[in-house]
């Protein structure tokens, strides 16, 4: 596949680190912390509720391993997981994903500041989009590099992983 769309942006594969059956990650260009990273459903719904329950079966299975496997990439002890639904009246996504944030203690203030970020993410990832990785769907070459590489890194770190847990099973 050469591409996936997250909304009306359209993603292209080099960007993407993990793939399954019904969604995929990529590092976002607008990173909230160190380490996040916005896990997407490939079907385009509005809410986690519109999700057929394999898609959500799906989802649950990859924040399970890939926050498991990132807290130690990151060296971190925890994790945030939110689920960020369409909201109506704003520019937006129209495209439900998941925020995956490794957490360390002291990362910021107070947990409860993140959540404005989160409310404004949308538009500030289109923005940000836009301004910095190209006009329309063009990625600019730098930044595609730079994102290209780091996903890179994720997915052979992520990949033996993968391989290791397979040959525990």
């Amino acid at each position: 596949m050469e591409y996936l769309k997250f909304g009306s942006i359209v993603i292209p594969s080099n960007l993407i680190f993990w793939n399954k059956q019904y969604c995929y990650c990529v590092i976002p260009a607008v990173k909230l912390l160190p380490g996040h990273i916005l896990l997407i459903p490939k079907r385009q719904v509005l809410t986690f509720q519109d999700l057929e329950p394999a898609e959500i079966f799906d989802l649950s299975l990859s924040i399970r391993f890939l926050t498991k496997h990132l807290e130690k990439y990151f060296d971190c002890s925890s994790s945030t997981v939110h689920v960020s639904n369409f909201q109506s009246g704003q520019e937006s996504l129209n495209h439900c994903f998941i925020h995956l944030l490794p957490r360390k203690e002291n990362d910021v203030k107070r947990n409860d500041d993140l959540y404005p970020l989160f409310q404004s993410y949308p538009n500030d990832f289109i923005r940000q989009f836009h301004n910095t990785l190209g006009l329309g769907n063009g990625f600019s070459e730098q930044m595609n590099n730079t994102l290209s590489q780091e996903a890179s890194k994720y997915k052979e770190y992520l990949d033996k992983c993968l391989e290791s847990e397979n040959k525990l099973s």
